[in-house]
């Protein structure tokens, strides 16, 4: 059963702030240079998911009853690479971006870092803080809503419903495997392809 809790939402709040922060920091910056902008940004993620660690969420109880780690680890990387294959499927509609692929190798590891800088904070501290505080719906609407504005500045307003619905399926995919991995992954395979296609 799905249970929302109506607590005041402190500490939720303050990683929500900080999240968002960092991303108008970041937005701010972006006259200084991509590097700039995204070195800082990361900084700034890394230092949230470090300040707000703490004990994870226990597993979905399906999980724990499986009992076989090394095969809940394979099932939760098999379903982050498949939500990154779905989350593949808008931007494939676009034609191909023409891109060389001798760019792509630096551009991917970077991306990467981000991408799971961003699962981190966002389905790491923020979705746990949520979920303490006011449940795991709350918890997975407030970091797609988090998601989609910390996207803003780089894809504007007219990204936004994609980048919110992208947020939901990691925050659902974060809640059904109770762990970040396979939403770094998702991520990472989805940004990787736009490098391809947008």
């Amino acid at each position: 059963m799905i249970q929302v809790r109506l607590a005041a939402p402190r500490r939720a709040a303050r990683v929500t702030v900080l999240v968002l922060g960092a991303a108008v920091l970041r937005a701010m910056l972006l006259p200084a240079g991509d590097v700039v902008s995204t070195a800082t940004f990361g900084a700034c993620l890394l230092t949230i998911s470090w300040m707000e660690r703490g004990d994870p969420l226990p597993r979905p109880s399906a999980a724990r009853a499986e009992g076989d780690s090394r095969g809940f680890i394979i099932w939760t990387v098999l379903a982050g690479l498949a939500t990154g294959a779905v989350l593949l499927v808008p931007v494939m509609l676009s034609p191909l971006s023409g891109r060389p692929l001798e760019g792509f190798w630096i551009w991917a590891s970077i991306a990467a870092v981000i991408a799971t800088l961003e699962e981190t904070a966002i389905r790491g501290a923020l979705y746990r803080r949520w979920s303490e505080e006011a449940g795991p719906v709350v918890a997975i609407g407030a970091g797609a809503l988090v998601f989609a504005l910390i996207h803003l500045p780089r894809y504007g307003l007219g990204a936004m419903p994609l980048d919110a619905a992208v947020g939901l399926a990691l925050g659902g995919l974060r809640a059904l495997t109770g762990r970040v991995l396979p939403c770094a992954l998702a991520h990472t395979i989805a940004d990787w392809g736009a490098w391809f296609w947008a």
